[in-house]
């Protein structure tokens, strides 16, 4: 791993486990065994490295996470479902990565608001899309896709949230039971 890619791994590492307001330059670089010349000769600021973690580690898990669901053909809505009920998938401790960025910073900075809606915008999208691919396939039925996608990773954001509160696996199978309930309820009856 370069330099920069360690600088920015163990700054997502600490900022996804201490928050971005607690988490300083300092202790980051001293995680990385790096000096502050390492820092400033690739990031002016926290500031900048943080909206580097958001595009390359928030974006990239978002990704490598929920977009191989675009590759199914069939039981798409079983895949999404089993995809969102693995357990081992999601931290409990910490939460989500993006949801925890999002109510931490979208309403402080503007700059950090755009990062994070774009890849919030680039996780409806692949939902939205998986949904569609749902549809052509007479495999649901709704008449608003786009609407039914923010309603999917809401649900997943919200059940997150919930389980984070009381650091419980259980908590989430339990309200991500309810979004599967509403997924199955839209199956079309072949």
């Amino acid at each position: 791993m370069d330099t920069k890619s360690k600088l920015v791994k163990v700054a997502f590492d600490e900022i996804y486990e201490n928050g971005y307001k607690a988490t300083s330059i300092d202790k980051i670089l001293k995680k990385a065994n790096m000096n502050k010349g390492s820092m400033y000769h690739f990031f002016k600021s926290k500031k900048e490295l943080t909206l580097c973690v958001i595009e390359i580690h928030i974006n990239n898990y978002i990704e490598n996470k929920y977009a191989s669901l675009l590759t199914i053909d069939d039981n798409i809505i079983d895949s999404l479902i089993k995809l969102i009920k693995t357990k081992n998938q999601y931290n409990y401790t910490y939460g989500c990565r993006l949801n925890n960025l999002v109510q931490e910073l979208s309403s402080k900075d503007e700059n950090f608001k755009i990062a994070l809606e774009k890849v919030y915008f680039k996780f409806e999208e692949i939902i939205e899309k998986v949904l569609q691919n749902a549809l052509d396939n007479n495999e649901i039925s709704h008449p608003n896709i786009k609407d039914l996608a923010i309603y999917v990773v809401a649900s997943i954001e919200g059940c997150l949230a919930t389980a984070k509160k009381s650091n419980s696996s259980d908590i989430y199978i339990s309200c991500i039971s309810q979004l599967e309930f509403y997924l199955n309820s839209l199956k079309i009856k072949q």
